[in-house]
């Protein structure tokens, strides 16, 4: 089998890495990877985001699946111009990944179809959204409309504090066009949780649910980031909320999914938040979350190949999945001046007890790096996620930030709190 991963993050790795496990996958592409990628597949210099190269690319390789990352080539239609010559996308059309795209239309779909989601309104006009804002109960959540890599999102404490984040999506454009459209919403307290499951034509499977850190600093400080660690699975996340989840969630989606005739055939993540009326939809992703990924993907036994041709085929109900038994823990590293102004360029350094393979404790996953004249350097924020994997989360932590140990370079920074108020738990016992 040949395979094409679109994308160049640390999840892209972990995607090829997965894949590089199954004996069925006899050649793996990357576009346009990254240091880590490359040793797994070949490498090839398409941005993911230009889908008349990738299509041309595409043609050229006729790969038998292509599996896309990110969310910017779905949201542009890339499975669209892969169909139309017959080559096969693990990932929604561009109308289905409007449910990314869009977080007022996302809204107003999820209060069509009752699924339980926070009061909110969308604004086009800041006048508008300020004169709303000032008569709606604090703390408000104020989030761009559009792709903003999950850095869009603002909590308001006061209306001073609503006023500042307002004006820098809608008026100073701090995150370009995806702030002309903003949606104020309600608070929800609770456990925040990331939930994946597989789409097809004809039905759903849940595959898993993570905890993930949006906050660059301990303790949920600082500004949200695309994602600062990530672990499974979680000891809040009982038999009972995951039927919960499915029920009120998942079942709902595909049936909205169904009824709008949307053509979804891939991973749908939902953002939740567990309050103590259940669960609550915070936002919708058409694809593997960064980090959720990286501990999701080496959780999974079934391999990758075998669940993502299941669910292009519209097979989901023939598909046995099996995980395995272990807990993860993954951690981001960063680069000087993430997430607002990361550096570039510094190079990277390894302990002599670090190799870039996999070990039976743990891996390295790689993101924004880059080989320049032969010495690897930073190339973004999110330089690699250091995974740590065992029979309990406190195993797990300890070979993840083993990971994290081995590696240095000039200001490079990270969480030192991922599951540690976690430790010693044991893996939830599955239902019999």
């Amino acid at each position: 089998m040949k395979l094409l991963v679109v994308g160049g993050g640390c999840r892209e790795h972990a995607l090829c890495w997965s894949l590089g496990q199954d004996p069925e996958v006899k050649k793996l592409y990357a576009a346009p990877g990254n240091a880590g990628t490359a040793l797994h597949a070949e490498n090839l210099p398409v941005a993911a985001d230009d889908i008349g190269s990738l299509t041309a690319l595409a043609q050229e390789l006729r790969p038998d699946l292509t599996i896309v990352g990110p969310e910017a080539p779905l949201c542009a239609g890339i499975t669209d111009a892969f169909g139309r010559h017959g080559l096969s996308v693990f990932g929604p059309s561009a109308r289905s990944a409007r449910l990314e795209g869009s977080k007022s239309w996302t809204k107003a779909l999820a209060q069509r179809y009752g699924i339980p989601t926070a009061e909110a309104r969308s604004f086009d006009d800041p006048l508008e959204a300020i004169s709303f804002s000032r008569g709606f109960p604090f703390p408000q959540v104020i989030k761009a409309d559009g792709l903003a890599s999950g850095k869009g999102v603002f909590i308001a404490a006061d209306f001073s504090q609503a006023q500042q984040a307002i004006a820098s999506l809608m008026q100073q454009r701090l995150h370009g066009a995806a702030g002309r459209r903003i949606l104020i919403e309600a608070f929800l307290e609770g456990v925040e949780l990331s939930a994946f499951a597989l789409f097809d034509a004809k039905q759903y499977t849940v595959l898993g649910a993570a905890h993930d850190y949006k906050r660059v600093q301990d303790g949920d400080h600082g500004p949200n980031t695309g994602g600062m660690g990530a672990f499974l699975p979680s000891p809040f996340v009982s038999p009972a909320l995951l039927r919960q989840i499915e029920e009120s969630i998942f079942s709902r989606l595909h049936a909205a999914c169904t009824a709008e005739r949307l053509d979804y055939r891939g991973v749908l993540y939902a953002g939740l938040m567990v309050t103590r009326e259940g669960p609550f939809l915070l936002e919708i992703n058409v694809r593997f979350g960064d980090p959720e990924a990286q501990v999701l993907l080496p959780s999974l036994e079934t391999p990758l190949s075998e669940i993502a041709r299941a669910t292009c085929r519209d097979e989901l109900g023939r598909l046995h999945l099996r995980r395995h038994r272990r807990s993860l823990v993954g951690v981001v590293i960063a680069s000087a001046g993430y997430p607002e102004n990361p550096r570039l360029d510094d190079p990277i350094l390894f302990s002599d007890s670090q190799t870039p393979t996999s070990g039976t404790q743990g891996f390295l996953f790689y993101g924004a790096t880059k080989r320049s004249q032969g010495v690897l350097r930073t190339a973004g924020g999110r330089v690699f996620t250091a995974v740590g994997w065992g029979n309990r989360l406190v195993e797990a932590r300890k070979h993840a930030y083993d990971q994290v140990d081995a590696v240095s370079f000039a200001g490079m920074h990270f969480r030192k709190d991922i599951a540690s108020f976690l430790a010693g738990l044991p893996v939830p016992e599955p239902e019999a």
